[in-house]
């Protein structure tokens, strides 16, 4: 299996994108951002077992291929997982007040993005940037 997650932050101070791809336990990360007015771009490695990936897969199979909240410039988000015999595929524009019928799918998708969310942001480590972003 191999994982594609992508990140984009909308209308930030930092503008902040992301791609990772994961599969054999290991995801490179491709990142790039502003600070002090000029564009860095970065890209990482870390430890991600595949079990990570299965977890992204179970909760995509239950998942429309996109939610979109309606809000100009907040972040948009997208996980695919490719396996032997299907892609799996969801990407979110972030919003809020999200109908109900989608509050709970948007609770699922959210359950397996945080935790790559978190562990991307550590990574980058951007001075100024918030620890409570979602």
């Amino acid at each position: 299996m191999h994982l594609t997650a992508e990140h984009f932050d909308g209308f930030t101070e930092h503008l902040v994108t992301w791609l990772l791809e994961a599969g054999g336990g290991s995801a490179i990360i491709e990142a790039s951002w502003f600070s002090n007015g000029r564009r860095t771009e970065r890209t990482f490695e870390m430890d991600f077992e595949d079990t990570r990936i299965k977890k992204c897969a179970d909760a995509l199979s239950k998942l429309k291929p996109t939610y979109d909240g309606r809000v100009d410039d907040f972040p948009t988000y997208r996980l695919s997982v490719k396996t032997e015999d299907r892609l799996l595929t969801t990407k979110v524009h972030a919003g809020i007040n999200w109908p109900e019928d989608d509050r709970l799918a948007i609770d699922t998708f959210m359950s397996v993005w945080r935790p790559i969310y978190s562990d991307v942001e550590r990574l980058l480590a951007i001075p100024g940037r918030s620890k409570k972003r979602k």
